[in-house]
Order: structure tokens, then C-alpha cells, then sequence
């Protein structure tokens, strides 16, 4: 009579670990990655970024550590889009994330696009060529603008900052090996100076040729 008690009381023990166990579920809930800040955060050329970063807990409430990638590697000095990506791994393995874009613009984005030009080439009043005019932001110099055929000449892609939101300027001088195929030569601008009136943006300038020929000049831009 006691021997077959104590098999009942190891059926029953048997049954209840059998039940106990069959009755637990693997955890196979993410952790949750909560962003601080903006999913999307533009930040000026060449100015530092502080990343806000992101908190992440699992499904019971318990704070792990986040990891952070980005890719391409942020670099301040160059424009353009970095993803940040922040994970987290719970004890079960189980890896949650969020993502971040970081846009490095130029604060002189605005001024890109294509300009109906015009130049007075000696600046007597006259307009002696026009032509279609693009210009870029640049992409390492914050508030730096390059023109792709200032003065009209094929291939001088002069440079300028802009200062205080409205005024031109660019130390030194810039030469260009410039001008129509067959008939180019070294163009040296120097004195660059101007200014920005709503869309139009008005430059004036000193050359010196190859040929050591000065002129001072007045080019203009309106946004097309």
C-alpha cells in the first residue's frame, strides 16, 4: 500500500513539472527604442552635432543599453544624409531599433538653381552677354556658393560667401583656366564682392587675363 502511494505522489509530481513547463512561453518580444528628439534633425555644415540618442526597455519594463551606428560616418564638413540606428538586445536575444536622419545642409541651399545671368563687362551700364547660370551650395564650406560660368566663361566656377544673410564676399583671388574650347586661358577674379535683394543675386568683380587685359565687371543673377 505505501509502495504504490509513492508512485502516485511521482505521477502526480511528474504530471504538475510536465504541466508547469509546457505552460512557459519563450519571450520573443522586442525591446522598444524610443528616440530623443526628431526622427529627422538637419544640422548647418560644418557646425558640430550633438546626437540626442534614444532610451530603449524590454518588454518587462527593464532599461538596456542602447547601441548607435551611423552610416555613411558622420562628418560635419561634408553635406548630406547620415542614419543613425539605435539597438537594443533584451536577455533573450530578442533586438529592437530606431532610426534617426541627420541631414548636414548648407544654410545657403536656398540660393541652388538655375538664374537667367546677365554681365556688364565694363560695367559702363551695358549688357553685353546673358546666358543661363547654375549654381550650387557647396558641399564643405558652409555659406559658400560656386557658380558654373561666372562672367560667362565656360568652366570659371567662381566661389563667394555668403555673409550676414545678404552681402557676397571671397578673400584673395580665384583663377580659372576658362573660356570656349580653343580659346581658353588663365582668368584670375580678385575684389569679389555683392549682395543678395530677394532672389537676385548681384556680383561685381576684377579680372586680369592671360594676356594681363583688366576689366572690372558687374554680373547679375535672378532666379529663374
Amino acid at each position: 500500500m505505501k509502495k504504490i502511494a509513492l508512485v502516485f505522489v511521482a505521477v502526480i509530481m511528474i504530471t504538475g513539472t510536465f504541466i508547469f513547463t509546457s505552460c512557459t512561453k519563450t519571450d520573443t518580444t522586442k525591446p522598444t527604442v524610443t528616440l530623443t528628439g526628431s526622427a529627422t534633425i538637419t544640422s548647418s555644415l560644418n557646425h558640430d552635432f550633438t546626437d540626442p540618442g534614444a532610451t530603449a526597455k524590454d518588454s518587462k519594463d527593464k532599461v538596456l543599453t542602447v547601441t548607435v551606428t551611423v552610416s555613411p560616418a558622420f562628418n560635419k564638413d561634408l553635406a548630406g544624409a547620415y542614419v543613425y540606428t539605435y539597438s537594443a538586445t533584451d536577455a533573450n536575444g530578442n533586438t529592437g531599433e530606431a532610426k534617426r536622419t541627420v541631414n548636414v545642409v548648407n544654410d545657403a541651399i536656398g540660393l541652388q538653381g538655375n538664374y537667367n545671368a546677365s554681365d556688364d563687362y565694363n560695367a559702363d551700364g551695358t549688357i553685353d552677354y546673358t546666358w543661363t547660370e547654375t549654381i550650387s551650395a557647396s558641399s564643405t564650406v558652409n555659406n559658400q556658393i560656386v557658380f558654373s560660368k561666372f562672367a560667362n566663361y565656360t568652366g570659371c566656377a567662381l566661389k563667394a560667401n555668403l555673409v550676414g544673410g545678404t552681402t557676397f564676399s571671397y578673400p584673395g583671388s580665384q583663377t580659372f583656366l576658362c573660356g570656349a574650347s580653343g580659346s581658353q586661358q588663365n582668368r584670375t577674379f580678385s575684389m569679389i564682392s555683392g549682395y543678395l535683394t530677394g532672389t537676385t543675386i548681384t556680383m561685381n568683380y576684377h579680372e586680369v587675363d592671360a594676356d594681363s587685359f583688366t576689366t572690372d565687371g558687374v554680373d547679375t543673377f535672378v532666379k529663374q
